[in-house]
């Protein structure tokens, strides 16, 4: 089986996640369990956790995402904004647990891949210190969190961002103290800004992938296309085959032999409207190959 889906809203609660994805034909969905633009740091209702739990089981949703909320940067010197990232990413992992083992008693084959998130930006610290501060993170998270796996999400590069390059994500989870309950998400957008170029050496990019991250290692990929040429390090999605990326590029990515068992999440502009995910969801699919 393919896993193939897209980011869907939970607004009017969690189990309008199942709703949205059924409308448009998606196996594995990516949320924001809560407002991605306010602080989590309380348990996320029980209740709602085990209705999602339910609906997912009726559903054919096969892999969850859960995507932290925007306000994280584990590289931050400042103690409260830290304290609160770390509390936050506490909080999703928690949710994650919880999601996990009501699916479990309700023998259902779903996995919850984990908690998809940037590490951060460099502020007030020095490059050195941030790296060092988000593996401190990283290492304080796990700990106060016995279940679930964190996924680093590789960044455009616009700015003092960690993480724009594969070497700084990997650095992360190789120092980290539990590098087991670490993986990654592959931004192909974020990626193709940052010099990494799939459209025209495609081999070279995953050989890159590989040799750094760890094929194994890569949780999940967000596919969209890209708005700005690649080197540009700037954060801009465009619809599949809309971009500079372009269609044969997207639909070489989604069918390499080494990437075709990573489950693969739309994040494109698009879905911003039922019709537009509709219309997303269904090219994914069509462009998809299912043969081995």
């Amino acid at each position: 089986m393919r896993y193939l889906g897209s980011h869907v809203s939970v607004a009017g609660g969690l189990i309008n996640a199942v709703k949205n994805a059924e409308a448009i034909s998606a196996n594995s969905i990516q949320i924001h369990p809560t407002a991605p633009q306010r602080w989590t740091t309380k348990p996320i209702d029980e209740s709602q956790i085990k209705a999602f739990a339910e609906a997912l089981a009726k559903s054919s949703i096969k892999r969850i995402v859960a995507h932290g909320i925007y306000l994280i940067n584990l590289a931050r010197g400042d103690k409260q904004m830290f304290h609160l990232s770390k509390m936050s990413l506490v909080a999703y992992l928690n949710f994650a647990a919880s999601l996990s083992d009501y699916l479990y008693r309700l023998d259902s084959d779903i996995e919850v891949l984990g908690i998809c998130f940037h590490p951060g930006s460099v502020q007030d610290l020095s490059e050195k210190a941030s790296m060092g501060r988000v593996i401190y993170g990283l290492d304080w998270i796990l700990d106060n969190a016995p279940k679930g796996k964190l996924l680093l999400e590789d960044s455009a590069g616009s700015g003092n961002i960690l993480g724009d390059k594969f070497t700084e994500i990997s650095e992360m989870r190789r120092k980290a103290a539990q590098p087991d309950r670490i993986g990654f998400v592959v931004d192909t957008q974020h990626s193709f800004a940052s010099g990494y170029d799939w459209k025209n050496n495609l081999e070279g990019v995953i050989k890159d992938i590989d040799s750094t991250l760890g094929l194994s290692n890569v949780t999940c990929i967000h596919l969209n296309d890209s708005l700005t040429e690649c080197g540009s390090n700037k954060d801009r999605h465009a619809d599949l085959g809309e971009g500079l990326i372009g269609k044969e590029g997207i639909k070489a990515i989604i069918n390499h032999p080494k990437l075709r068992e990573i489950p693969m999440i739309l994040e494109s502009p698009a879905l911003k409207t039922p019709e537009g995910s509709k219309s997303e969801m269904k090219k994914l699919l069509d462009w998809a190959t299912t043969d081995a």
